[in-house]
């Protein structure tokens, strides 16, 4: 991955949807970088970056485009997390409840906790 200096990676994902993000950036001011990374089975894959002092900026302005999204859909905004540390958690996918000790996956849906 040839980073520029001063850029950081904020998110990956299918290049169709890196291309979205890139616009939804561009239209709030903010420049991004993008790159290719080793596909899968499932089509082609890329990151994308932005200066270390936007990383806030951008991720906060793909989360309003995500809130709008839902909004217009008429669906809720849940916003959850597994703690992990904690003894016990809940699946932020299925809200299944399971013991966190050496779990990587929730057991019901399979959602990967380990990135």
């Amino acid at each position: 991955m040839n980073l520029p200096d001063g850029m950081q990676v904020v998110f990956r994902g299918k290049t169709e949807y890196m291309r979205e993000i890139a616009q939804q950036l561009t239209d709030a001011g903010i420049r991004s970088v993008s790159g290719p990374l080793p596909g899968g089975a499932w089509g082609t894959y890329a990151w994308l970056a932005v200066a270390s002092t936007d990383t806030a900026r951008a991720i906060a302005t793909h989360e309003q485009h995500l809130d709008h999204m839902l909004a217009r859909e008429g669906l809720p905004q849940q916003n959850h997390a597994a703690d992990l540390d904690a003894e016990e958690t809940s699946c932020p996918a299925c809200q299944t409840v399971f013991r966190t000790a050496g779990v990587t996956r929730c057991p019901e849906c399979g959602l990967n906790f380990a990135g």
